[in-house]
């Protein structure tokens, strides 16, 4: 420590022949000093380190019992403040009403039992800070081939993609929480599920990211937490963001006491309601001309901003021990690096510095150091395998056991990163290795990564710089492996079990299909619980009927709706059928279309296209078909009435019937534009399918109903017995139809309940029973006369259809 407070020292310029003055606060009188318990104070005594705007945190005795707080400095003389009680009610500190001078020894005369102290009196000296390290602008990846998630309901929304490599079915059934932070467009918390879907992402402006984003708990309840802001040198500056499980911001946390801003490497939240943080403090240091980076560790009360503990390394670890050179090329000197804290079950801290290849147990009272794993000062034998570089995230488990994240990589070494548990035997000064965990193939990692071990016994492994993250059995088997489809990478990642609610709605967009169809996507960022969506459609916001229903398909879920309404909603539904949440609408405006996917064309190489019009007036709707660049139909414009729909034939050309004859399996793939007088317009693809009839055509009649219509008065079916009536649904509600098919009194087909959206056109599929096939295979000239019946509820539709064979 007096090494370490003459380098600061010999760095100053300003003189310590001042006398000193003090300042009195007092907020009740003291009990006896005999009758007080001992008290830890931070900046703890001897500290060399402080900042100008250090506070002086009392802890172990309530804020009322602190009494008379005399702080003088050597140069800027008394400081008078005021007494801020933490929320545990077991301590409180004294804010000064101005910063300490850089460079000056600061006195504090109490009446309580200082730890460290003498007669509660004790000191500790002001570092001189180098300036505000500025941000530095991040890398970003190539997006590559797939490398971004885009979204019809949420553009805004760009997260990474991720590539499943590996899942078995005995991995361990938690979401996954991780941080692209080098893009390749956004960055920023994300949430998986075990199949590697997205269900929650947030995205952060440019030149920042999120590090360090877990379940933790608050008050007995679970929240998300990570760390957000810019970096620089490797460290960061930035806070810490607490959400509930709606994804609202119940807290920040802000590092204290003149740090430029929180780090990114540890935000960890204890049993009572604190964090642990870690900043870096840039300073001057004896004749180094660049920052020296001092490490250090707050406790933040959560809900007052006060500190409850402060550790600086540079007053605890000797620069002898870095494996940082002070001749090192770069903008600063980085001795240790922080870039864990975990807790010990007595209180102590276990703190991971990369830059001594080391981990440390930290007495909390104190600051000394108990033990060291690691660097030059080793307090333990090292048994094979147990020897770290640059290692990550140091975590005592509960069985007394450590696990790390060993890199491996990075000058001077070069080795393959893994992830060790190890017994650390305090007694006996001995460290074995339990278990090691390596990707396959090996993967190099210069810095980052985690290892988390999963509550059935699995173990979990971040990699750090490189985009995957690995789970294998307790036993050591790989049993999931996954990346970022790109090469972006996130510092942690974790599995853990999730459940969201947010407090929004859910998003909708909609947009028309060329076959008449309307094609819904529906999501709830974050929502966990969604297992189904409902559509519902009608004229205005005011009159949404049912559409239909579907499974979730992921964080997006898109639903081709069989509709000629204009508006559109989504309901989000829970396991049991229940409404969580409805959405917004959305309206699609006017358009045409085809239905169906395919067109049948007689030997003549006539056939007919089932066209819709979705438009407030009668539309004008001429074809054009194209094999490749030839066309070989074309129409002139057809009259399909205004919210309706009809048949517009078409004749193939010469070109276009040898086409058709020498296409493999007699089918031709085609290519259709239409467009209508209001330009109103579509583009698709269709096949077309030969037909072949002879003789005279069955007697074809139709009739309808109040909402239901026959549109087609010739059916097709497959040589398997399937086809379609093609209808159209004149309700203004959906209509659910049944279908009955008859010839003389043999039933040969019939259905159960099918969807027709409201004032819509689309085929009723039906499969001819036995005897129906057999009647078809045998009728003259491949016509076969039938009665058809369409109902919905009371209405019904009837007609006598002839139903053709195709190839």
């Amino acid at each position: 420590m007096q090494a370490v407070l003459g380098q600061l020292k010999g760095g100053l310029s300003r003189a310590f022949a001042v006398t000193l003055v003090t300042a009195f606060v007092s907020l009740a009188a003291p009990a006896a000093a005999l009758a007080q318990p001992a008290v830890s104070v931070y900046p703890s005594p001897g500290t060399a380190t402080a900042l100008p705007q250090t506070q002086i945190t009392f802890r172990g005795i309530p804020a009322n019992q602190i009494g008379s707080v005399k702080v003088s400095g050597s140069s800027s003389g008394t400081h008078s403040g005021k007494i801020e009680a933490d929320s545990d009610g077991q301590g409180g500190s004294f804010i000064p009403d101005q910063p300490f001078a850089a460079g000056e020894t600061v006195t504090v005369k109490t009446g309580l039992d200082i730890v460290g102290g003498s007669s509660g009196t004790y000191t500790f000296t002001v570092a001189t800070p180098f300036g505000t390290i500025n941000p530095m602008p991040l890398p970003i990846v190539p997006a590559g081939s797939g490398g971004v998630q885009h979204f019809h309901t949420r553009p805004d929304l760009q997260p990474a993609s991720v590539t499943i490599n590996q899942r078995s079915s005995s991995a361990y059934g938690g979401d996954i929480f991780l941080t692209p932070q080098f893009g390749p467009v956004q960055n920023g918390p994300m949430i998986l599920d075990s199949s590697g879907r997205l269900i929650w992402f947030q995205s952060l402006p440019a030149n920042q990211l999120a590090t360090d984003f877990r379940v933790q708990q608050l008050g007995g309840q679970p929240v998300l937490t990570w760390w957000q802001g810019y970096t620089n040198n490797g460290s960061g500056r930035g806070e810490g963001v607490i959400y509930n499980t709606s994804y609202q911001q119940i807290a920040t946390v802000q590092a204290a006491n003149g740090l430029q801003g929180m780090d990114l490497h540890e935000f960890l939240l204890t049993p009572q309601g604190d964090a642990y943080i870690v900043g870096v403090s840039p300073i001057h240091y004896g004749s180094l001309t660049r920052p020296l980076m001092d490490a250090v560790i707050q406790e933040i009360d959560i809900k007052t901003g006060l500190v409850l503990f402060e550790w600086h390394a540079l007053d605890h670890v000797p620069l002898s021990e870095s494996f940082f050179n002070t001749k090192a090329p770069g903008y600063v000197y980085d001795p240790y690096h922080l870039n864990s804290v975990s807790l010990d079950p007595d209180g102590s801290l276990i703190v991971s510095l990369r830059n001594t290849w080391a981990v440390y147990k930290v007495n909390p009272s104190t600051g000394a150091v108990e033990w060291t794993l690691g660097s030059n000062q080793d307090s333990f034998k090292q048994g094979a395998g147990t020897s770290t570089v640059f290692q990550h995230d140091a975590v005592l488990q509960p069985d007394g056991s450590l696990t790390m994240f060993d890199d491996g990589g990075g000058p001077p070494t070069l080795r393959a990163g893994r992830a060790i548990r190890v017994s650390v035997n305090t007694a006996k000064h001995t460290v074995t290795l339990i278990k090691q965990y390596q990707h396959s193939p090996a993967l190099n990692t210069n810095f980052e990564g985690n290892v988390q071990i999963l509550p059935n016994g699995d173990v979990f492994v971040g990699w750090g710089q490189q985009p995957y993250f690995t789970e294998f059995s307790a036993s050591g088997k790989q049993i999931f492996d996954a990346r970022f489809t790109s090469n972006t990478s996130s510092y942690r990642v974790y599995k853990m079990a999730w459940t969201g609610q947010p407090n929004t709605t859910p998003d909708i967009a909609a947009a028309p299909n060329n076959d008449g169809t309307t094609e819904v996507w529906a999501s709830w960022n974050g929502a966990t619980t969604v297992t189904s969506w409902r559509v519902l459609a009608g004229p205005n916001a005011g009159s949404l009927s049912p559409l239909e229903t579907v499974g979730k398909g992921g964080f997006e879920t898109g639903m081709a709706t069989p509709t000629g309404e204009p508006v559109f909603a989504v309901q989000a539904l829970g396991s049991g059928g229940q409404v969580l949440a409805t959405s917004g609408t959305t309206t699609v405006g006017p358009h045409i279309g085809i239905a169906g996917r395919s067109a049948f064309v007689s030997s003549t190489g006539v056939g007919g296209l089932p066209a819709l019009c979705i438009n407030a007036s009668t539309c004008h709707i001429a074809v054009t078909i194209t094999d490749g660049r030839t066309v070989i139909a074309r129409t002139g414009a057809e009259h399909i009435p205004a919210g309706g729909g009809g048949l517009i034939y078409f004749s193939l050309t010469p070109s276009g019937r040898s086409a058709l004859a020498h296409a493999r399996g007699h089918r031709l793939l085609v290519h259709m534009t239409g467009q209508d007088v209001s330009k109103l317009s579509f583009s698709r693809f269709i096949t077309l399918a030969p037909f072949s009839t002879s003789g005279a055509a069955p007697a074809r009649t139709a009739s309808q109903s109040s909402t239901l219509q026959l549109l087609g008065l010739t059916d097709f079916v497959s040589p398997g017995g399937v086809g379609g009536i093609l209808a159209q649904c004149l309700a203004n509600t959906p209509c659910h139809t049944k279908t009955k098919l008859m010839v003389g009194r043999t039933e040969v087909a019939s259905t159960g309940s099918e969807l027709l959206g409201a004032r819509s056109v689309g085929y009723l599929i039906f499969a001819l029973t036995s005897a129906g096939r057999s009647l078809l295979s045998h009728s003259h000239g491949n016509q076969l006369g039938a009665a058809v019946k369409i109902s919905d509820g009371g209405a019904t539709a009837r007609g006598q259809i002839a139903l053709v064979s195709f190839r």
